[in-house]
């Protein structure tokens, strides 16, 4: 693969991550997981796609994916254990977590302090000291508006700040819609991937993507969403009831010919609004700030 190619193949990812990130982030899924999540997929890509038939051997797989031996050999590990995996403990958690449990920040029976947020230099407990022994590299000022958003901490009077809940619950999604967005984004990668990957000519599936560049406004926009509602769901409805045409010929038939290979097929519809910044890059912010960088508290 060319240096180009490469280079142009990062900046893709990078968009196709940044809205995937930013859910991740308001969902309480760290860089940790997020990695680790990576590493099981680099592997699992590895071994399905360029090394069938093969022997699993883990230096081939530490080659394919620029892993280490023993990185590939903790991803076969989690993959091939009948344990359920542990649920990491975001840093919000570990500081609920300290807070509950740590005998400095309680009072009796165990009960979480009303803690000041900050001690003023003082060695006595504060929310500062416990986001500072706890919450790893994160500032106390940004885990206290996380927290407080998620409804586990409450502010009874200006400068204090209480416990109400042990665990951290980021913005609730039911696990329905979490499945659904992992399924619509795996066929929408599975399509585009595919179609960079084809090796004929008009081979490609169905992408194409019409777009309007000018500004428009809150009607407009409102007045746009609800054509394609209507005529996606249309076209939709009439894919559909071909789709049911076809199986219900082929029962008639009673064609069942167990050499063919099973593949599902479907079509998706989707309607973007993205703003100015969605596009812009990190430089871009850095030199909109003039490249200023700020101590947090």
């Amino acid at each position: 693969m060319s240096g180009e190619v490469q280079r142009n193949l990062r900046h893709a990812v990078r968009m196709m991550l940044k809205p995937l990130v930013k859910l991740l982030i308001n969902q309480g899924v760290t860089h940790g997981d997020f990695t680790e999540v990576c590493k099981d997929v680099y592997v699992e890509m590895a071994i399905r796609h360029y090394m069938q038939g093969e022997r699993i051997n883990q230096s081939r797989v530490a080659v394919l994916t620029g892993l280490t031996r023993k990185e590939v050999k903790n991803v076969l590990v989690r993959a091939t254990s009948s344990e359920v995996e542990s649920k990491g403990f975001s840093r919000p958690s570990k500081v609920l977590m300290g807070w509950y449990s740590d005998p400095v920040y309680q009072g009796p029976y165990g009960v979480p302090l009303v803690l000041p947020y900050d001690a003023n230099g003082e060695d006595s407990p504060s929310f500062k000291t416990l986001v500072k022994t706890y919450g790893a590299d994160m500032a106390p000022r940004q885990m206290f508006e996380v927290l407080l958003a998620s409804g586990a901490i409450a502010e009874p009077e200006p400068g204090l700040v209480k416990a109400v809940r042990r665990s951290f619950e980021p913005t609730g999604l039911s696990p329905e819609l979490i499945e659904r967005f992992g399924i619509i984004s795996h066929n929408f990668f599975l399509t585009a991937a595919g179609n960079i990957e084809k090796k004929s000519q008009g081979g490609a599936l169905l992408e194409r993507v019409v777009s309007a560049n000018r500004r428009w406004t809150d009607d407009e926009l409102s007045e746009l969403q609800e054509l394609c509602k209507n005529s996606g769901q249309e076209l939709l409805e009439y894919i559909d009831n071909w789709i049911a045409k076809q199986d219900m010929a082929r029962e008639k038939k009673g064609s069942d010919d167990t050499s063919i290979e099973v593949k599902e097929t479907g079509l998706g519809i989707y309607h973007y609004i993205e703003s100015k910044e969605d596009k812009s890059s990190l430089r871009d912010i850095l030199v909109e700030r003039g490249l200023e960088q700020h101590e947090e508290d």
